[in-house]
């Protein structure tokens, strides 16, 4: 009876992989018409293609931290690996409800705490795109602003940057035949190229001649030099984002909307960030390289951007 009983329960772990009882899980809250897009997107993106089919006895808390918390952390979404714990402690919840486990591993499991203020970052699309709208809207919500921050805001979600290079920017950076800036890496000390969308490079082209005896692009109140470097997290802080969202952070926007819904290549995505990118060999990528595709890449940021904003 003993072994007819170990048999069954076997069989019923084995029917009961990780995606199966998350789907039900899943299905279970539908129907109490609980909102779970970014779940859902959360779980196909980060979970399934590495322990979806994976039985809850062999989901070990070394086993979740490898196959999925380690991906998440290194990438930087650490308010992802926040919410997907979450995600997955409730779904572990029930799997001991239905008497597959005995311990829930992730409970146990332990994030890194995210770093200072100045990297806060909105990383899911249901906080990004009423942002995005205060954002693109920021000279009706504080009239006061200059052109050149209101510009140098939305640059910063565009291209993603570090905050010093894009306040910083020299007119002698913007190659209008190229539709790109050029200028040396502050990290890297190398040429970095960041090719401009259609929405960046129209915006620079709205400003570039606002102060003809600068050489700075986004120049503050005095005409002359370029803006400070609090001014982007200050027009964020009067936007009700202070402690949410920060001018390096749209680098980790950025990065995790690129990845995680935009699905474009990893080592794309790092050369954008100017971060140092090496092939499979150990040699370091030219700094040209595949630079067709990130010009794709920025383009169709851009679109995704826009397709956010509700029309005025």
């Amino acid at each position: 009876m003993e072994r007819i009983e170990t048999k069954s329960q076997k069989q019923k772990e084995a029917e009961n992989t990780f995606r199966i009882v998350a789907e039900a899980w899943l299905y279970k809250r539908e129907l109490e018409q609980k909102q779970d897009e970014e779940t859902i997107r959360r779980l196909k993106h980060d979970v399934y293609p590495y322990i979806g089919d994976l039985t809850f006895p062999q989901l070990t808390l070394e086993m979740l931290e490898i196959k999925v918390f380690k991906r998440i952390i290194e990438r930087g979404a650490l308010s992802v690996a926040k919410r997907l714990k979450s995600d997955l402690n409730q779904i572990f919840k029930s799997a001991r409800k239905k008497k597959l486990i005995q311990y829930n591993p992730i409970e146990d499991i332990e994030l890194p705490k995210p770093q200072g203020g100045n990297f806060a970052a909105v990383t899911e699309e249901q906080n990004l795109a009423p942002m995005l709208n205060k954002i693109w809207n920021y000279s009706q919500l504080y009239t006061r602003c200059l052109l050149t921050t209101q510009v140098a805001l939305k640059i910063s979600v565009l291209t993603f940057q570090r905050p010093g290079e894009i306040r910083k920017l020299k007119k002698e950076y913007f190659y209008r035949e190229e539709r790109c800036f050029k200028f040396t890496a502050s990290k890297t000390k190398q040429l970095h190229i960041v090719p401009l969308s259609d929405q960046a490079f129209d915006l620079i082209e709205s400003i570039i001649d606002l102060h003809p005896y600068s050489e700075y692009i986004f120049v503050g109140r005095d005409g002359k030099t370029f803006i400070s470097d609090n001014t982007i997290n200050s027009a964020l802080k009067r936007l009700g984002y202070g402690g949410e969202q920060t001018a390096h952070g749209f680098r980790a926007t950025a990065r995790t909307m690129l990845d995680e819904i935009l699905e474009q290549r990893v080592d794309f995505i790092e050369h954008q960030l100017a971060h140092k990118v090496k092939d499979n060999n150990g040699t370091a990528y030219n700094r040209t390289k595949f630079l067709n595709n990130r010009r794709a890449m920025m383009q169709e940021w851009a679109d995704y951007l826009e397709s956010l904003l509700v029309p005025q």
